[in-house]
């Protein structure tokens, strides 16, 4: 059996590379021993095969890294949009030096780098400027029972969740809405662990004289879909995704999502699931206009299933493990 040892960046346990992390272990990889770890002697304990690094930028993953190198086990690193545009200007001065001492060596003498999108592909190509083996697999979603019976409002009812966190675009949206007489009539709830606190307590004073904009704290994911079925429309205006998670995560609720058109989602926009948007307050006021005639359709059980049946084929853990096995195997023959 194929053992391989996942190190990552983050140490809180929180965000989408733990939860990312955990999915892959949780779902299964036929004939593949997977181990999450924080202690750099498991290398020697677990001895791996392959040692998977999750994420960017923490100098005990060069560590990492130079002793794989040196005792010949395979490197493969996922950087989980770290190296986006957006994230990468956020502590400027001290990543791009991170980026020059030892993170740019551990992506070109990585063995193979997995990405999450298209999108993610071609900026970590333009920032690395030489070929490398790098494979695109999606996220995958654990589908739960959909909530049934639920009373709707006569208008349409609108969530965002995410991490609260500048690159999520979440104070553009709350001033769209706070701003404009159109929305009024209409209630925008927010959902999201914090991440940034400053950023929070300034999304705190925009909302303080709102009354049609809430915050209702984070979301349980095991209370997932009893929160988010509630809702009609998920916004996300994020600027930088390098897959968006939270994307299935509200879909798999049964939300027609209208997301930031910059991501790379237009799959909604051709499957009529969704739709991407330059988030403005006449683009805004525009669709939810057109969303107020088809709301008995984005209600219905049919839509629900299309929804559903359209994860289920494409981002259902059975499809994306084997993949990462394809992949590892690879490595080897």
């Amino acid at each position: 059996m194929l053992r391989i040892l996942y190190f990552t960046s983050e140490t809180n346990n929180k965000f989408g590379v733990s939860k990312v992390v955990n999915d892959i272990k949780k779902n299964k990889i036929k004939k593949i021993k997977i181990k999450l770890s924080n202690n750099i002697l498991d290398i020697f304990s677990f001895k791996p095969k392959i040692i998977h690094i999750h994420g960017c930028w923490r100098p005990k993953l060069f560590v990492i890294f130079l002793l794989a190198k040196i005792i010949f086990i395979k490197i493969v690193i996922s950087p989980h949009g770290m190296i986006d545009p957006f994230s990468f200007s956020q502590k400027k001065i001290k990543k791009n030096f991170a980026w020059f001492i030892y993170q740019k060596i551990i992506f070109r003498f990585s063995d193979l780098i997995i990405v999450n999108s298209k999108f993610e592909k071609q900026n970590l190509e333009k920032k690395l400027k030489f070929k490398k083996n790098i494979k695109i697999i999606k996220h995958g979603i654990n589908m739960s029972e959909p909530t049934k019976n639920l009373k709707k409002k006569n208008k349409l009812t609108f969530v965002f969740y995410s991490r609260i966190h500048p690159s999520k675009n979440l104070i553009k949206l709350v001033k769209i809405w706070k701003n404009n007489d159109f929305f009024y009539d209409y209630n925008l709830d927010v959902f999201g662990e914090i991440a940034d606190v400053k950023y929070f307590d300034y999304f705190k004073d925009e909302i303080k004289s709102s009354k049609n904009i809430n915050y209702k704290g984070k979301i349980n994911i095991n209370n997932l879909n009893y929160k988010l079925s509630k809702y009609d429309i998920f916004l996300h205006p994020s600027n930088s995704e390098n897959f968006g998670l939270v994307i299935l995560e509200a879909m798999s609720c049964g939300l027609f999502a209208v997301v930031n058109k910059n991501l790379d989602w237009r799959v909604l926009d051709k499957k009529n699931l969704g739709y991407s948007l330059n988030f403005t307050y006449k683009n805004l006021k525009k669709l939810i206009l057109k969303l107020n005639k088809s709301k008995k359709k984005i209600r219905s059980i049919k839509f629900k299933k299309i929804l559903r049946n359209f994860l289920f084929q494409n981002y259902n853990w059975n499809l994306i493990a084997n993949d990462y096995r394809k992949y590892y195997t690879k490595l080897f023959y």
